[in-house]
């Protein structure tokens, strides 16, 4: 999925072409501005949304929030381990194992029975349970030795590598993307060096 979602002045991002990773955007600049992007519920209601577990923004609570927050963190570390070639912390595992076991979204007709909705009774535990299982499809398909973290030391965002090489190194290289960026940094700096 490679779509960007305002809301308010803080953009969702979904780039890193699994929505587990997407999920870790949701906190950008990780250690330089640390830019929340679902710290209250209405936020985090509508990043649910926009990614497509619910079709809806839900309702969420303020403890489905926090709790978001620090499975996110836990994530964090996960992902971490892995890109750093380190076995990932036993308590990592199993937080997003206690994750997966929850109810995901299910499927419901609606009144015309024409159209169908994705419906969770608590929006909280169905994302988080989404989060958590594609991390698990990750290891199923094989993939979780693409998952690799931007190069740019102020983003740290996460993606999947889907080049041929495998060889990608920034989280985005069109519009703001980091590689983007970069390149601009570079020819700015190639251009100095030329007067």
């Amino acid at each position: 999925m490679n779509q960007h979602f305002s809301h308010g002045d803080i953009a969702f991002r979904f780039t890193s072409n699994r929505l587990c990773l997407d999920f870790l955007a949701t906190k950008g600049e990780v250690g330089h501005r640390d830019i929340e992007r679902i710290g209250s519920p209405l936020a985090y209601s509508a990043w649910i949304a926009a990614s497509g577990i619910l079709d809806r923004d839900p309702l969420v609570s303020p403890s489905e929030v926090d709790e978001a927050i620090e499975f996110r963190e836990v994530m964090r570390s996960y992902f971490l381990d892995l890109v750093n070639g380190a076995a990932p912390d036993s308590t990592a595992v199993a937080a997003i194992n206690r994750a997966a076991r929850r109810p995901v979204p299910r499927l419901e007709l609606s009144q015309s029975g024409t159209s169908v909705s994705k419906q969770a009774d608590v929006a909280g535990d169905s994302a988080l349970s989404s989060v958590a299982r594609d991390v698990l499809s990750l290891v199923v398909e094989g993939q979780i030795a693409r998952v690799k973290q931007c190069n740019d030391p102020t983003c740290c965002m996460f993606f999947l590598d889907k080049s041929r090489a495998n060889n990608r190194i920034w989280c985005a290289t069109e519009g703001r993307g980091c590689g983007n960026k970069a390149k601009k940094r570079a020819f700015r700096s190639r251009q100095k060096e030329l007067v």
